[in-house]
């Protein structure tokens, strides 16, 4: 049961943006869970970064922040990281906990939280190798949710933090910033659009190969579900 807690006590910038979790293809889950345990998101609470809203930095910070890969883009060293049922599984567990904490951060907010935990997820997957292809995929569609968030900033509104207690620990977020609430609709409309496309890519690679076709068709899945959510806003 998830439960809402507004924190009241104030973080400045800048922190540390990036996920304090392992890595989401360093551990071995059961390849028979299908999706995140009930408990895996116990409670999310939300945190005020105070300076979050000075300066033009991307939504969730740049991605040459301190303790970050300077370059996402730039494939990491070491061999290519194969398909495989554990590590599909761990991808798909982070896509349906970020379509709980963006559900819960309300629609003002649901496309920053979408660009901050996409961007998260995939400087998690290695460049090299099968899964490259959704890397990329997610790595754009968080920028062009970043783009469309920041064309639209609410700037009388705070940023937002969300923390979450995992079964490995607490987790958080970049910060997330508001988009004008009268253009809502229309905003979530255009995310929508934005990550329909990125189902509609990941589900053109699963095609491509059919050594990883099943575990890209899981993944396009789980980035379909997210699409509903912004449609459902």
């Amino acid at each position: 049961m998830i439960s809402k807690k507004t924190v009241s006590r104030f973080v400045g910038l800048p922190v540390v943006f990036g996920l304090v979790t392992t890595p989401v293809l360093a551990t071995t889950p059961d390849p028979a869970a299908s999706g995140p345990p009930a408990s895996s998101l116990a409670q999310i609470e939300i945190i005020y970064p105070r300076y979050a809203q000075v300066g033009g930095e991307e939504i969730g910070g740049s991605e040459s922040e301190p303790g970050g890969n300077d370059n996402p883009r730039v494939a990491r060293t070491g061999p290519p990281v194969e398909a495989s049922e554990a590590q599909t599984t761990q991808i798909v567990t982070r896509l349906n906990q970020i379509q709980r904490i963006c559900e819960f951060m309300g629609d003002e907010y649901r496309i920053a939280c979408f660009a901050t935990t996409y961007r998260q997820l995939a400087n998690d997957i290695p460049a090299n190798g099968d899964y490259a292809d959704s890397r990329d995929v997610l790595l754009d569609t968080a920028r062009r949710l970043d783009n469309l968030a920041r064309s639209n900033l609410d700037r009388s509104k705070p940023a937002l933090r969300a923390r979450t207690d995992t079964p490995s620990g607490q987790v958080q977020t970049p910060p997330m910033r508001a988009v004008q609430a009268q253009s809502v609709p229309e905003l979530n409309r255009q995310a929508s659009a934005i990550v329909e496309e990125a189902e509609t890519v990941l589900l053109r690679s699963a095609s491509s190969d059919a050594a990883r076709s099943i575990h890209y068709q899981r993944i396009a899945a789980a980035v379909g579900s997210n699409k509903v959510l912004l449609r459902s806003g």
